[in-house]
């Protein structure tokens, strides 16, 4: 079992969950006095985990697909004349609108 203050804890967060999912405890301290502790969950005596599992099996919930990456397009490259032109319409359609 490992102890850590709060602090310690929030900035070095991903290093000790790397303890827990190797199975370590880690036990909070807030000015050295035990508040919590992290451990991993044992996913067979996990209630939820149970109740997904047992949902899932009798067609009662279907589990989300992994979310597939977008596709983003490049960005269209404007020559200069282009960009001139859409500036001057942006300045125009401002002062139009102030007008």
């Amino acid at each position: 079992m490992r102890a850590v203050g709060i602090k310690d804890l929030k900035n070095n967060l991903s290093s000790f969950l790397d303890f827990v999912r190797g199975g370590e405890t880690i036990l909070i301290l807030d000015r050295n006095e035990p508040i919590a502790e992290i451990k991993k969950i044992d996913q067979k005596s996990n209630r939820t985990y149970q109740y997904l599992k047992e949902a899932t099996n009798a067609n009662s919930i279907i589990p989300a697909k992994k979310a597939k990456g977008i596709n983003i397009p490049k960005s269209v490259l404007l020559n200069a004349g282009t960009k001139t032109r859409i500036s001057s319409a942006w300045k125009e359609a401002y002062q139009a609108d102030r007008d």
